[in-house]
């Protein structure tokens, strides 16, 4: 809303003399700001013009021409700022002043700044419900609860009688932790209603909160009267019962809570938070780590599982807690039944139980079990009633058909890649027409390391429905990993809008998180730094405009009651860059800025020079030269409806012409980016979110050693060190880390002693009283694991980086016989060989093919050319099928 004029305020008698206005051209002002209001922004501009002429000294009419200038000329923004300043300096005790400005900031999505100008604008205008509700707004946008309430507060008492005043108040209270004062404002609030209609949704939602409001204070005796007290007004039965049912929990009221938590469950049986709380009211815990509370609620879930036969999270839930033959009982009841049904999904549905190796080799049993049964005798082998008895019903070949996709994932789960492409073959054979086979090869050879392979698969599969969006978007995942990322955006193109300049500005919109991702990880592995930079900054504004995106729910979510959901949005954003792509997208970026700050020259592209300088000019000519016929033919477009006489149909329709258009993106290839001169405070603006939000996340901490280290805050770094093995003690990536460290710190000689020491304090206390060679040899002790191997090797890398014998030792045991090293660790073991310059990186090379054939990161250039060949071949094929 636009700032009110003539408002008085206490300041000098010059500073008035330029204020106030002569009535015609205080009824121009007038008019300024309703044209302001009403978006017409070029006739305010006119209209301020007008009275600028007689008073351009006037603070508040420069201001109103700055914000005009700004809406209806965005690229003249600086100007508008510039003009605004200059009336805060011309009357800078108007509130309209300030107002004006902080209007600006908000609307470029600067809060802090805009906060600042509202406050200004609140000290010299203490009265005005304008400026007190912007202001109240950004206080909750920014996460000043103490200050929300006082603007709550002063809002309510300028306003009593409106509802929303007092619940904005509560909300403030509540937020700030003021529990006491929220449960008493909403208790004034409640007495002073009148004749409340039966039934009415927000009065039963405001209950509902005040309830949520008590829990959390911990009033649960109290939560429970008032629900019981007002249990008639609420509408909302289910969230009424769930959550008096949670706090008989609470209370240790066993009986009444097992009755409470029985009767949700008979009307959803399949709900895992009733059926854990029913378990918890019996007085058995179903994450119990010990053998006899497992024992007990699995006997809980069993006379649940006779009551709800139905019920498949019953069942499903058992399998955690059961073993032996009882868990060979139940799971093959399990299996068969969703075999029989052809459920796809329900090797993600046990997959979890393969943590427990005695599990997985027993579900690997059944199902080969089955593939043998159906084979010989057209049955699964084992009656569903009575285990031990043989079942002579006769199964559907579809039973067969996914028996054999089962076992696929199962052998691929175990990275038996061979077993697996064997049985997903004679699956396709069995039935070539169903999507889901394909799909599940292209994984199988995607875990192995084929991507060119994986790509002719999942291409396959796409061919066998070209109007399905998720296979369309598998295929272009997987065009992506590829490299192939024009031919990705013409396939995801088949399914964003058509009047979108490109695919990938409309998924941008459209917020498409996984195609951003999957491109800036291709452009790094293609070393076009520039561009995976872009697409990672793509990220990182999808997220600063979900955080952004929630200010208009802040008056709107109190309009309108929905005061819970209104809870839950805000503590949602404060942990929305704790999402893995975002994780993901920070790990690119500062990854990329750190290769940047360490030598510039390996992602700075090198200059072009002759033939290939003038290929990228024509290159570039080309590309201007069409963009500049599309921008013609728009233009032409636009003439033509003109001239038809196609002219707005009403005043609204004029004035929404006059909106700018979007900006335009002057930097899309990300060359700016990349051309940082302080890469490591571009790194810090993705990593301070990570630090605040993924503060659990171990690799948050080793990201963020990385960066202070290069930033020379050693005692940064060693909190990083400290925080991380607070975490996880024996995470195999940290101890590389620490090694790196202790070797270090010794160096540091020319730094004040007391830093020194507190350095060299923290070392002895992650390291303990070992010497460093004898620590990184420690992690060896931790498990056979590959990945202690590895991080072991990288430490020897760092101790003793002028003899490579021991790193190459430790690397050349990820690749013998009977190790359990996956492809991603023996791809980074090649990496650290290649780091060290070591002259048996040809030897590992070949080692590695012959423990995955399918790899192509152990390919030669010759084998990938012709593998690159074959898959396209396989993809033309498949083009022509879509096509058809």
């Amino acid at each position: 809303m636009p700032p009110k004029a003539g408002t008085k305020a206490p300041v000098p008698a010059a500073a008035k003399s330029n204020r106030y206005l002569p009535s015609k051209e205080a009824g121009l002002f007038k008019q300024v700001l309703q044209q302001y209001e009403t978006k017409e922004w070029k006739k305010g501009l006119k209209t301020a013009e007008t009275i600028l002429k007689s008073y351009p000294e006037h603070g508040e009419t420069l201001a109103m021409r700055g914000l005009l200038l700004a809406n209806a000329h965005p690229d003249r923004k600086a100007e508008g700022y510039d003009l605004i300043k200059e009336g805060c300096r011309k009357d800078v005790g108007s509130h309209i002043v300030w107002h004006v400005l902080g209007l600006l900031y908000r609307s470029d999505k600067n809060f802090e700044e805009a906060l600042k100008c509202y406050t200004q604008a609140n000290r010299i205008e203490r009265d005005s419900l304008n400026i007190l509700g912007d202001m109240a707004t950004l206080t909750i946008h920014l996460r000043h609860y103490d200050a929300y309430v006082d603007a709550r507060q002063a809002i309510l008492r300028m306003q009593p009688r409106l509802r929303k005043n007092w619940i904005g108040l509560a909300v403030a209270q509540h937020l700030a932790g003021q529990y006491a004062e929220a449960d008493r404002t909403l208790r004034n609030y409640e007495d002073m209603l009148r004749e409340v209609p039966a039934g009415e949704y927000e009065h039963s939602e405001v209950l509902l909160y005040h309830a949520l409001v008590l829990e959390e204070a911990g009033e649960l005796e109290r939560c429970i009267d008032f629900l019981a007290e007002h249990a008639t007004s609420i509408v909302d039965r289910n969230a009424y019962s769930v959550q008096r049912a949670h706090l008989l929990l609470k209370l240790g009221r066993m009986e009444p809570a097992e009755w409470a938590w029985g009767t949700l469950l008979e009307e959803n049986p399949d709900s895992y938070e009733y059926i854990k709380a029913y378990v918890l009211a019996k007085g058995a815990d179903v994450d119990s780590k010990t053998d006899e509370g497992k024992a007990a609620a699995a006997a809980v879930l069993t006379a649940l599982t006779e009551k709800f036969p139905r019920s498949l999270a019953i069942r499903r839930i058992n399998l955690e807690l059961v073993s032996g033959d009882e868990f060979r009982a139940k799971a093959s009841k399990y299996l068969i039944d969703a075999l029989a049904k052809g459920v796809p999904s329900v090797f993600a549905d046990v997959k979890s139980l393969y943590s427990d190796k005695a599990k997985r080799d027993i579900i690997g049993e059944l199902a080969e079990g089955y593939r043998k049964s159906l084979e010989a005798t057209a049955t699964f082998g084992v009656s569903l009633d009575d285990e031990t008895a043989s079942d002579e019903t006769i199964e559907s070949s579809a039973a067969y058909l996914w028996t054999l996709y089962f076992l696929a994932q199962h052998y691929s789960a175990l990275s038996s890649h061979a077993a697996a492409l064997t049985l997903i073959d004679q699956a396709i054979g069995h039935t070539p027409s169903l999507p889901e086979l394909p799909m599940l090869k292209a994984r199988i050879l995607k875990r192995a390391g084929d991507v060119h392979g994986a790509l002719a698969a999942m291409t396959e599969a796409r061919a066998l429905d070209g109007q399905d969006r998720f296979l369309n978007s598998k295929n272009a995942k997987y065009l992506l990993r590829a490299d192939k990322v024009e031919e990705a955006e013409k396939v995801l193109g088949l399914f964003t809008k058509k009047d979108a300049p490109t695919p990938l500005s409309d998924l941008i919109d459209m917020q498409a998180l996984w195609v951003l991702e999957e491109e800036g990880k291709s452009f790094a592995r293609q070393s076009k730094f520039n561009l995976a930079l872009k697409r990672y900054h793509q990220m990182f504004n999808v997220f600063q405009e979900v955080e952004e995106d929630q200010y208009d729910f802040h008056t709107y979510c109190l309009r309108k009651m929905t005061l819970r959901a209104y809870i839950n949005l805000l503590r949602y954003s404060d942990q929305v860059r704790s999402h893995p792509r975002y994780f993901n997208a920070a790990k690119g970026a500062i990854e990329i800025y750190l290769a940047l700050h360490d030598d510039p020259s390996t992602v700075v592209p090198a200059p072009l020079t002759n033939g290939a300088a003038e290929a990228a000019a024509a290159e570039k000519k080309k590309e201007e030269e069409a963009k500049a016929k599309a921008e013609e033919e728009k233009e032409k477009s636009k003439k033509k409806v003109v001239d038809e006489g196609k002219k707005p149909a009403n005043k609204k329709a004029a004035e929404e012409d006059e909106v700018p258009p979007p900006a335009v993106d002057q930097d899309p290839s990300g060359d700016k980016l990349l051309a940082t001169k302080e890469p490591l405070d571009e790194a810090l603006k993705f990593l301070k979110p990570l630090e605040k939000v993924a503060a659990g996340n171990v690799g948050t901490w080793l990201i963020s050693f990385e960066v202070a280290i290069r930033r020379e805050k050693y005692l940064q770094a060693l909190t990083a060190l400290k925080t991380a093995h607070s975490l996880s003690p024996s995470s195999p990536l940290l101890h590389p880390l620490i090694v790196r460290f202790a070797v270090f710190v010794p160096t540091l000689t020319s730094f004040p002693s007391a830093v020194t020491e507190t350095l060299q304090a923290g070392v002895k206390e992650l390291i303990g009283d070992l010497s460093v060679d004898a620590f990184n040899s420690s992690v060896l002790q931790k498990g056979n694991s590959s990945e202690y191997v590895l991080a072991a090797a990288k430490g020897a890398s760092s101790i003793h980086p002028e003899s490579k014998e021991e790193s190459e030792g430790l690397v050349f045991q990820l690749v013998r016989e009977g190790s359990d090293a996956s492809l991603k660790i023996v791809t980074e073991a090649l990496g650290l060989l290649r780091s060290i310059q070591s002259s048996r990186v040809d030897e590992f090379v070949k080692a590695s093919a012959a423990k995955f054939p399918l790899a192509a990161a152990f390919k030669s250039s010759e084998e990938l050319a012709a593998a690159a060949q074959k898959a396209e071949e396989e993809e033309e094929v498949g083009k022509e099928v879509v096509e058809d």
